[in-house]
């Protein structure tokens, strides 16, 4: 048994006790305080004698709950109760209500009287059944409630470990793309300028740097991206020279909100992938800011003659990561000729 859970029990029973003690001996109780007609009697000594009764009689009910608790578990989630364990927990119920009454009691009038008599009366019967009832009631009340929050709290902490292993796989996913993009740049840099790629592998190894620091992490700040978008820009112009053109537009108040990384490296990787760059038909790639919080990156459609294989991974990867850190998704459109992707940016504090 957790000390917690027979810690939050006790508090649950003796609050229990109390009202049950109190509603069995209400009339009693309105009696002596002069709310409801009575004889007349001593007012210290009638106040004493209910206030007596009210605790033997929460008394009671506090150990019949407490004898229940280890009869029926109610905090343990991975027991039912069974038909026979709720006879079994009625039964042991009555006779110990029965008997701790009495006994209860006797002890009362022994301490007042200096006799020690076990009066049983069946008058008192359907008051005990009474108290019977509501420990059996209240202690399944309490597993139900239990039970039910433990399966919410067990749903949630499933749907969050789930969400979890799919970012992480997620991110996993990253680095080996971009990776795989890389190393065939560099194959071909050292079959065609050996010079250009040695110059290309000391920017790939500060953009790795940035890389591996970001898998740890769910979001970057506009400006880091930015900058980090420049660096890779810089190893496509070592491949491709004055064919290849960023231009950037970045509101300054948009230099602290995030989105997540690698994404707008992602986009460029993409143009850069899918068109055609050559002194007749030079790529442009554009970045800019919307007033409604969006970063757009857009460049003309110069579809490549030759296609290279494509695995599909970048485009949907960034969407997934905008949907597992509940933000909008991004936005995709072809139009007048034009490839536009629109990713929204969100302030730092619902990262």
């Amino acid at each position: 048994m957790k000390v917690n859970q027979i810690r939050n029990f006790t508090g649950i029973a003796l609050a229990i006790s109390l009202v049950l003690g109190v509603l069995i001996h209400f009339t009693a109780l309105t009696s002596v305080f002069g709310i409801a007609y009575s004889e007349p009697t001593d007012s210290i000594s009638g106040i004493g004698s209910v206030i007596g009764e009210v605790f033997v009689s929460s008394l009671v009910v506090f150990c019949t709950l407490l004898i229940n608790y280890y009869l029926l578990r109610p905090f343990d989630s991975f027991s039912q109760i069974k038909t026979g364990r709720m006879v079994i927990a009625i039964l042991v119920t009555i006779v110990l209500v029965a008997i701790l009454n009495d006994l209860f009691f006797a002890l009362r009038n022994f301490i007042k009287s200096g006799h020690f008599q076990i009066n049983f009366n069946l008058l008192y019967t359907f008051r005990d059944l009474l108290i019977v009832l509501i420990v059996i009631s209240g202690i399944y009340f309490i597993k139900t409630v239990y039970d039910r929050q433990a399966v919410r709290i067990e749903n949630e902490i499933l749907k969050n470990e789930k969400l979890q292993g799919q970012y992480e796989s997620l991110k996993n996913q990253i680095s080996p793309h971009f990776m795989f993009n890389s190393l065939t740049a560099l194959r071909e840099l050292i079959d065609k300028n050996p010079k250009d790629a040695k110059l290309y592998i000391s920017h790939l190894s500060l953009v790795l740097r940035y890389i591996l620091s970001s898998l740890e992490i769910p979001s970057r700040y506009l400006r880091e991206e930015i900058e980090f978008a420049e660096s890779y820009y810089h190893l496509a112009k070592i491949r491709f020279g004055a064919n290849l053109s960023l231009e950037i537009n970045i509101d300054d108040k948009y230099s602290t909100f995030k989105l997540p990384p690698m994404a707008i490296q992602t986009l460029i990787e993409n143009a850069i992938k899918h068109n055609e760059i050559s002194t007749k038909n030079p790529l442009i790639i554009r970045i800019d800011t919307t007033d409604s919080d969006n970063l757009v990156v857009s460049n003309q459609i110069r579809e490549r003659v030759s296609k290279e294989l494509s695995t599909g991974i970048g485009l949907s990867n960034l969407s997934n990561q905008y949907h597992y850190l509940g933000e909008k998704d991004i936005s995709i459109s072809k139009a007048n000729n034009e490839f536009r992707v629109e990713l929204p940016l969100f302030k730092p504090d619902k990262s």
